[in-house]
């Protein structure tokens, strides 16, 4: 760990926790705690240590330790180089009357624009404007660990010519009609979400076509399949690393394991070239998911209380991949007639880099402690089940034809999808 990392932890809480990093005594073994579900008052804070053992990354709840016991010490000398060994966030703990105005807070944080905005041809930069009444237009709906900035500067990147010939074309496409929607992604569900996209394009006879990133997805088809079920605006949509049926990321029993993942993977991103910025956002909601969980429960206790923290958070659970999910059993129970517009992009992230090792931990099929909880059955790409793609319905899939299937990949995941010039390419061909 280094002082980079830091920087990302602590630029992700936004002074919400006390972030410090630790290094180790050389006269001290570790020490794990094992705390059972408090019989009395919960401490009114809360202390933290991310712990790091060979590259794999852990929480462990300190709280009930005096400071001056465990492995750790204080902080190191960063301009000295001295080596970070863990983090430490210290927070007050959040009472669960408080935390939707937390989460909202939060969604101010990772989307401080809301509503549709104008992508300038010229600038390539996102300025409030009117929604055009006629015409053609295109929509990109970013999912939750990003915002519309963030899915568009993967096709902008200066690396992915394609991103950008692909944008050129759409301007002319669409004759300067490409927009942005900007959407709270934590406090509230994709249904509520669409219900804003739906006020904001209001009356419009527009021909819309849609290109949607994770979470995005959902926001998109409940938007097709509840206001325009005809198709008489809803041309086609794309939907990009979507979870349709769900992900095992935010099923409740997993909230755990979905700290966990997450915090391996915004590490990993930090280290990943041209996709440092994406590690805060991810950094962000671990640290969300700590201050709800923490809020109801000790972090080491395993009690079914705490599976029940992902519930007080509207917008992941909108996607859990599980069966008592009433959204996403109503989305995929809904009859639909216009499943040609539908069209997906996908991929089974299988990384050899070293960097990325941890993600093997999460799948059904791995060797090494396979009686802990698993987020995914099989293939992935790190966020969302690859199957979970291109379900719409028990016996409705979108179809190889209409699928950009990036298979068995050692480089895209769930947060480049738009940095890959093949994505583009298909974006072309559907759209264009």
């Amino acid at each position: 760990m280094d002082g980079k990392f830091l920087e990302i932890a602590r630029s992700a809480t936004a002074g919400s926790s006390h972030v410090r990093p630790l290094v180790q005594r050389p006269d001290r073994t570790r020490i794990r705690t094992q705390a059972a579900a408090p019989s009395g008052p919960l401490p009114p804070r809360v202390r933290l240590q991310l712990v790091d053992d060979d590259g794999i990354m852990d929480w462990e709840d300190v709280t009930a330790l005096p400071p001056d016991l465990g492995r750790f010490r204080g902080a190191p000398s960063i301009k000295t180089g001295e080596a970070i060994e863990t983090l430490e966030l210290e927070f007050e703990r959040l009472p669960p009357s408080k935390i939707t105005q937390f989460l909202s807070r939060r969604d101010d944080k990772l989307t401080p624009h809301r509503g549709l905005r104008h992508l300038d041809p010229q600038t390539k930069t996102l300025q409030p404007a009117s929604f055009p009444s006629t015409g053609d237009v295109l929509i990109f709906v970013h999912g939750t660990f990003s915002n519309s900035e963030n899915m568009i500067a993967g096709l902008l990147d200066e690396a992915n010519e394609q991103g950008r010939e692909f944008l050129e074309q759409a301007f002319r496409r669409y004759h300067g009609n490409v927009f942005t929607f900007d959407h709270p992604t934590l406090s509230v569900g994709p249904i509520l979400n669409a219900w804003d996209l739906q006020q904001a394009i209001g009356e419009s006879d527009a021909r819309i076509h849609l290109v949607s990133h994770s979470r995005g997805g959902l926001v998109s088809r409940w938007w097709c399949e509840t206001f325009d079920p005809q198709g008489r605006r809803c041309d086609k949509s794309v939907f990009v690393g979507s979870p349709l049926a769900g992900t095992g990321l935010a099923a409740p029993p997993n909230i755990r394991e979905t700290i966990h993942l997450l915090t391996q993977f915004s590490r990993a991103l930090q280290a990943a070239a041209g996709l440092t910025a994406l590690a805060v956002p991810v950094f962000s909601v671990v640290e969300a998911l700590l201050r709800v969980v923490t809020s109801i429960t000790s972090l080491a206790a395993r009690t079914p209380v705490a599976d029940a923290a992902m519930a007080m958070v509207p917008g992941l659970f909108g996607m859990s991949r599980v069966g008592n999910n009433p959204e996403l059993r109503r989305l995929l129970e809904t009859p639909t007639a216009q499943t040609e517009r539908y069209y997906a992009v996908g991929s089974d992230f299988q990384p050899s880099d070293p960097a990325w090792k941890f993600w093997r931990m999460f799948r059904k099929e791995r060797l090494v402690d396979a009686a802990a909880d698993v987020l995914f059955d099989g293939a992935n790409d790190l966020v969302v089940d690859t199957p979970s793609m291109i379900d719409l319905a028990a016996d409705v899939k979108i179809p190889d034809s209409r699928l950009m299937d990036f298979g068995q990949s050692q480089t895209v995941h769930h947060l480049n999808y738009f940095y890959q010039s093949q994505t583009a390419r298909f974006l072309g061909d559907t759209l264009l």
